[in-house]
């Protein structure tokens, strides 16, 4: 039997068996929060008329973790987070609207972790009145044709490409024979014929011109088999060494005049420093067309991209793309599935466009293209100053323009049997050249 201490020390055994389980029962239902300061921000990234760039960081959340997005209390997303920082890419908005954009973190067993709210202010339209002015020249002793153009400003616009004139093509009363031009430039009254002339130890040469890209009005260079600096009073030869470039110049691109690529056939690339140019091998030796880039705010890099095409006569085309980082060629996973030939333009990471054979676009990556159905079906190339202001040209002189919601297609607005093959647009400006039949033709879309 037991005795007086066992009865009052069994009551307090258990007493304090149950005081612990109860206790650990609390720790294990409650457990405390390992890292207090979990936080969700937001970061407005870009906007389009319809369209929002987010960018979404959490810390010490704990991941993977659901994550719930907002705008205008309205629950727009669900998704799963698996990195510290995502870009959330949101569509079908409205031009010219605000929206307020949250987002809520859901953890089981966890608090919901609540971001700041943000606004997203989204672009307006532009106008879709243009007015067109066309220009021809050439049209006797050859055909003539633009390849290339570059707006400065509404009066110091520069095209280039050959013209050949019923005063050219032939032998002057001197005996000299009168070569062609290779350039016209608009000076804000009237188009002027330029002869563009390249200088080689000491001998002169006049050849057609394939591309240009301007700085500023006075750093502009022009691209042969070499290239031609006009520093806004001048012309200076600068010579690419045959081993680095042995082609003729298909496009250039480039940030400034110490940092611009030249491409051209049989897998050309060269690169140019200011003071001397750089071959990059491509490991290819299919003909590059054309070359373009843009700064991506995300990365915080150019984001280039060279096409590489054989010609439309061939009965088995191959078209390749390549992005040009750090000196060298990647290509572009072919699952992409380009279209043959045309033109990208783009605002990197954000929308690109594809004019060819097929007309496309696509947000986010040069990826998942959605067709964009126009008739005729073929456009040469693309051009813009932002998401609300694109550009299409094409066969038959055809044009049309985006304005961030709605396409405007303004036909042929002077027909003729040729094409646009190049555009540029720069604020209010559009500028378009090509060829019709044996004329070169231009046209100015002012708004």
């Amino acid at each position: 039997m037991p005795n007086r201490k066992s009865r009052i020390f069994l009551p307090f055994l258990l007493l304090m068996t149950i005081l612990i389980i109860t206790a650990t029962s609390c720790n294990m239902f409650n457990e405390p929060e390992r890292n207090p300061n979990r936080t969700l921000n937001l970061t407005v990234e870009d906007a389009s008329c319809t369209e929002a760039w987010i960018k979404l960081n959490e810390t010490n959340a704990g991941l993977p973790a659901s994550v719930k997005l907002y705008a205008n209390d309205t629950l727009k997303q669900t998704l799963e987070l698996t990195t510290a920082d995502t870009l959330i890419y949101d569509e079908g908005l409205l031009p010219n609207r605000a929206y307020a954009y949250r987002a809520e973190l859901i953890k089981p067993q966890k608090p919901t972790v609540k971001s700041q709210t943000v606004t997203v202010a989204t672009l307006d339209t532009t106008s879709h009145d243009f007015t067109w002015e066309t220009f021809t020249f050439g049209g006797a002793n050859g055909s003539s044709y633009l390849r290339d153009v570059a707006i400065i400003n509404e009066n110091d616009i520069w095209a280039v490409g050959e013209i050949h004139t019923s005063w050219t093509d032939q032998w002057d009363s001197n005996g000299v024979w009168v070569q062609p031009y290779n350039a016209v430039h608009w000076n804000g009254q009237e188009w002027e014929l330029r002869r563009v002339k390249f200088y080689y130890q000491g001998v002169e040469y006049i050849s057609p011109i394939n591309s240009i890209i301007a700085f500023n009005e006075s750093n502009i260079w022009f691209g042969i088999g070499s290239v031609i600096h006009f520093d806004g009073s001048s012309f200076h030869s600068i010579k690419i060494p045959e081993s680095v470039f042995p082609s003729r110049i298909n496009s250039m691109w480039g940030t400034s005049s110490s940092d611009f690529y030249v491409v051209g056939n049989n897998g050309n690339i060269a690169h140019y420093d200011g003071s001397g140019w750089e071959k990059i091998e491509s490991g290819t030796e299919l003909p590059f067309g054309t070359i373009y880039g843009d700064y991506n705010e995300e990365k915080g890099e150019y984001e280039i991209i060279v096409n590489a095409f054989t010609p439309m006569s061939e009965p088995n085309r191959v078209i390749k793309y390549y992005h040009l980082n750090n000196g060298k060629l990647t290509e572009i996973d072919p699952e992409y599935t380009f279209p043959p030939s045309g033109h990208l333009w783009f605002i990197s990471g954000r929308r690109y466009y594809f004019a060819g054979s097929r007309t496309l676009t696509a947000a986010n990556a040069p990826k998942d293209w959605e067709e964009i159905n126009f008739s005729p079906p073929f456009y040469s190339d693309a051009c813009g100053t932002n998401f609300n202001d694109v550009f299409l040209v094409g066969n038959y002189g055809r044009v049309v323009h985006y304005n961030g919601v709605t396409w405007k297609d303004y036909g042929c607005p002077v027909s003729f049997n040729g094409w646009y093959g190049k555009c540029q647009a720069k604020g209010n400006i559009m500028v378009a050249v090509g060829l019709d039949s044996y004329f070169a033709r231009l046209i100015i879309g002012r708004r």
